[in-house]
């Protein structure tokens, strides 16, 4: 499949649809870099399935990794997975076939697309995460014991190291600690694995999905048939529109190591005047309805503007606002025992278990 301009345009909708971040300029900005190195160079990007590449391809994961700096704040040079990625393929003796991202959803969807145009290798159509988890060793290939490792680093400033590492747990403490002594973030590869290994473990067709997703969302399609076609082709399995009432911030303390940003926001649904509660963690945790949970990680929470279907960030949620919260599931492999010990309520806050989420 060939990116062209508006294939990347609408993979920057779906990424942020599965994301809901708090600033929405990281992804704007790669799609930026994107565009203007097709124009430039006069190319497009590839898609490929994981199925069209020999058994002992070698894939290669790619994303940032932060220390809480935004990347609006110190900009990437544009080189930086470029070291990354030879580090990676100088310790291993052999040259990248194709890159995936390091998470389907948000920024790091994007990086391989101009990283691929860069080193002239595609997309593979997989990823480790089917969507965002805060902690770079909440993948899939740490359910199927596969190494993080070796692992190529560089930070803005141009500083770069090798981490001869297997631990997915212990590569993500030194990746962290790496990307705030580099200023904040760290252009990361990892990951690396044949393409029959990939196949074998990866969440396949998560980046043709994004494409899709931000299709209809970017379409001229009215608010209710944006919401019908999301229900029909993108399994979204409940929207609720409701009103902001009270935010509290930092109502409690972050676990140790773990990207922080607290807060709970309190809506009401005022058809029925349902009271809505979110818990946020850097994303949207949790919902209850009545005191009741009907989502909770690993579902995907996102937001939706009601005018217009338009992507919500977490700056959206302010006092009086209108949203429509939409819950879909995340990929099969994280609601098994040891997926959810990985990336649900449990491995991300306690509280959240205190308060019903399963």
């Amino acid at each position: 499949m060939e990116l062209t301009a508006d294939a990347i345009r609408h993979l920057r909708s779906g990424a942020l649809f599965l994301a809901c971040a708090a600033d929405h300029d990281w992804c704007h900005e790669q799609m930026d870099r994107i565009l203007s190195h097709m124009a430039k160079h006069e190319t497009t990007a590839t898609l490929q399935a994981v199925d069209e590449f020999d058994d002992d391809a070698l894939i290669v994961a790619v994303g940032f990794v932060n220390s809480g700096l935004p990347l609006s704040d110190l900009q990437p040079v544009g080189d930086e997975f470029l070291t990354s990625l030879r580090l990676v393929e100088e310790s291993l003796g052999r040259p990248t076939a194709a890159l995936m991202p390091l998470a389907a959803a948000n920024i790091n969807s994007l990086v391989p697309v101009l990283t691929g145009m860069q080193t002239g290798v595609p997309v593979v159509d997989a990823d480790p995460m089917g969507r965002v988890f805060p902690l770079l060793y909440q993948s899939v290939f740490t359910l199927a014991g596969l190494s993080a490792g070796p692992i190529g680093a560089t930070g803005p400033l141009g500083d770069s190291a090798l981490l001869d590492v297997e631990d997915p747990h212990r590569a993500e403490r030194l990746v962290r600690a790496l990307a705030g002594e580099f200023g904040g973030w760290s252009a990361t590869a990892l990951y690396p694995m044949r393409a029959k290994t990939l196949a074998l473990n990866g969440i396949l067709g998560s980046v043709s999905r994004m494409i899709h997703i931000g299709e209809i969302l970017d379409s001229r399609l009215s608010t209710r048939a944006k919401h019908d076609s999301l229900r029909r082709d993108a399994g979204v399995k409940r929207i609720i529109r409701a009103r902001v009432s009270d935010i509290t911030g930092l109502s409690r303390p972050a676990p140790p190591g773990q990207p922080d940003m607290p807060s709970s926001v309190v809506l009401i649904e005022e058809s029925q005047e349902r009271i809505v509660q979110i818990e946020i963690q850097n994303e949207l945790l949790m919902v209850m309805i009545d005191g009741a949970v009907v989502a909770v990680i690993p579902d995907i929470i996102t937001m939706l503007r009601p005018e217009d279907a338009s992507v919500a960030s977490l700056d959206d949620l302010w006092v009086g606002n209108m949203l429509d919260i939409v819950v879909l599931p995340a990929a099969p492999q994280w609601y098994s025992p040891e997926g959810t010990a990985l990336v649900g309520p449990d491995a991300l806050h306690l509280w959240l278990r205190s308060q019903g989420g399963r």
